[in-house]
């Protein structure tokens, strides 16, 4: 019961977090973002933090892919704040949990997140020096939504991760 009443429970959340979900985060200020999230945790009756408002922050300004040590790191040198290492895993886990954060696993590496407000796109991975590359291919998109349809399965949403080496480390 306790099971089915977490998975209800966070179906209603990500259907209320949606709303502050933007497809392109220059198209609405840090602020208003900000905002929108604390009114939706606030109306869903949820606790929101100091430290989770610069986890977003950090996430919402960075063009990289973060670790929690990244996460941490940042938050000391710019904004002089400490946060413990499981505060920030926690945090990151929350926002993975609510969709408004996106994980991407590095072979024998930590995991990276990003904030998930931009446009969809898929991953390249470099196996020698850990670099990511962001790439969106209309006919991979296709294929996959054919794919899916030949076999009579709904796509509702993929992750596509390629791991290879990068033209320095060719």
């Amino acid at each position: 019961m306790e099971t089915i009443c977490k998975r209800f429970h966070f179906r209603i959340i990500n259907n209320c977090i949606k709303r502050i979900i933007v497809v392109d985060k220059h198209k609405q200020s840090f602020d208003s973002f900000l905002k929108n999230f604390k009114k939706t945790v606030s109306n869903l009756g949820l606790k929101n933090s100091t430290q989770k408002d610069y986890i977003l922050k950090i996430l919402y300004f960075t063009d990289k892919h973060l670790s929690v040590e990244d996460i941490i790191k940042i938050a000391k040198q710019e904004y002089k704040i400490d946060m413990g290492i499981a505060t920030v895993y926690r945090t990151v886990k929350f926002f993975e949990d609510l969709n408004i954060v996106k994980s991407l696993d590095i072979a024998d590496k930590a995991k990276r997140y990003e904030l998930n407000i931009s446009l969809h796109h898929d991953h390249m991975i470099c196996t020698s020096c850990n670099k990511i590359l962001e790439f969106n291919d209309e006919i991979i998109e296709e294929q996959q939504k054919e794919v899916a349809k030949n076999n009579d399965f709904i796509l509702n949403d993929h992750i596509m991760t390629i791991y290879g080496l990068c033209e320095n480390c060719q």
